[in-house]
């Protein structure tokens, strides 16, 4: 065979072999491709409620949202949740959190909620009298990121008690004074009510109205004065000296004279205003020690002279007001004596006393009714 035909030959063989290779390559490809194209999936996502549908190769929820640039909270809401696989055709649900200010029956709350409406969120509450509160917005008013801050006030059950009878009721009046005005109970002039018209009703509660008439009264009382005791060495133990009098103050005192429910009260102060204060007193008191000696006169009978003088009563007064004490001392005798004061107002240690003065000075017949009592 010459050369040329051996290299004919031979080009032909190879041009087969590239033919060849070339189309397993391309078998290879087409291969891939259909491999490829097979893990893409088709997801749906709901943004609040708002639906986009995208084509993805991620196998997880957490990684199609973070492509989605969609980033959530602890407060937020992911279903499946973010570690789960995804299925082709799946949906992933995404709710935001939002904060809202709700007064549930006058108490404030702050809650967290994914709801995107009113009547939503409500439904996540565990609310309490029944199925229709008061609300203070549309319920189907829609939460915004921002929040939402709205009253809601529940039916509770109250019993008014007024003139005689009872009125049961269910209400969601945020005050008394409404609930009475539901029922048709008026309060006019001095009527009362318990709790207190501006307080919240509770459930359960008993809210009391009273009848209330009644006039006021007023009068000028006295005000009593106090008195002080100052001690007085140059007097003696017993002895007691007015320096300043007392004299009663004046008030002036407004009475309410009230009828409730028809039965009349005790009269209750209103007010007092002073129009003239008290003048306090002040009494001198001796400190001094009462002698209780007198040479000459100590081994007398003297408790025989009082008995007979007075009948043995220091605060005796006799001789028609004018003599005073054990011994019927006369103001000028008993001062000629040391005393001061009146007699009677001495101790009967200091009468004594002064009396055995007067007898070493004049002798017995300082009493000449009764002197004789002395030596017996």
């Amino acid at each position: 065979m010459s050369s040329r035909r051996s290299a004919s030959r031979h080009s032909e063989g190879s041009k087969a072999k590239v033919r060849a290779v070339q189309g397993t390559v391309l078998l290879g490809l087409v291969g891939g491709v259909g491999a490829y194209v097979g893990f893409e999936k088709t997801v749906h996502i709901t943004v609040d409620g708002q639906e986009r549908t995208v084509h993805t190769f991620d196998g997880k929820v957490a990684d199609v949202l973070k492509a989605q640039g969609i980033t959530t909270g602890e407060h937020d809401s992911v279903a499946p949740a973010p570690g789960e696989s995804l299925a082709d055709g799946e949906t992933i649900a995404v709710n935001y959190g939002r904060q809202i200010d709700v007064t549930v029956d006058g108490a404030d709350h702050k809650v967290w909620t994914t709801a995107n409406t009113v009547a939503e969120a409500m439904g996540g509450m565990n609310l309490h009298g029944g199925q229709n509160p008061y609300v203070s917005v549309n319920r189907d008013q829609p939460i915004g990121r921002a929040g939402l801050a709205f009253e809601i006030r529940t039916q509770r059950h109250v019993n008014i008690l007024v003139d005689g009878k009872s009125i049961p009721m269910d209400t969601t009046a945020p005050t008394v004074a409404q609930a009475l005005s539901e029922a048709g109970v008026t309060l006019s002039g001095q009527d009362s009510a318990s709790p207190d018209p501006a307080a919240f009703p509770a459930d359960g509660q008993n809210i009391t109205v009273e009848r209330i008439v009644g006039t006021q009264e007023t009068k000028q009382e006295a005000i009593a004065f106090t008195t002080t005791e100052q001690p007085d060495p140059t007097a003696y133990v017993g002895s007691r000296k007015t320096v300043t009098q007392g004299v009663p103050g004046v008030q002036q005192v407004v009475y309410a004279n009230l009828s409730i429910n028809g039965v009349k009260q005790a009269p209750k102060v209103v007010s007092k205003t002073v129009t003239k204060q008290p003048v306090n007193a002040v009494v001198k008191v001796g400190t001094k020690p009462v002698p209780n000696s007198v040479a000459g006169a100590d081994s007398l009978n003297w408790d025989g002279l009082a008995k007979c003088e007075s009948g043995g009563n220091p605060k005796s007064v006799g001789g028609g007001g004018l003599y005073f004490g054990l011994y019927q001392f006369s103001p000028s005798t008993w001062a000629a004596m040391g005393g001061s004061g009146l007699p009677s107002n001495a101790t009967p240690a200091e009468q004594t006393y002064r009396a055995k003065l007067l007898y070493v000075r004049s002798g017995a017949g300082q009493w000449p009714v009764c002197g004789h009592n002395l030596f017996t």
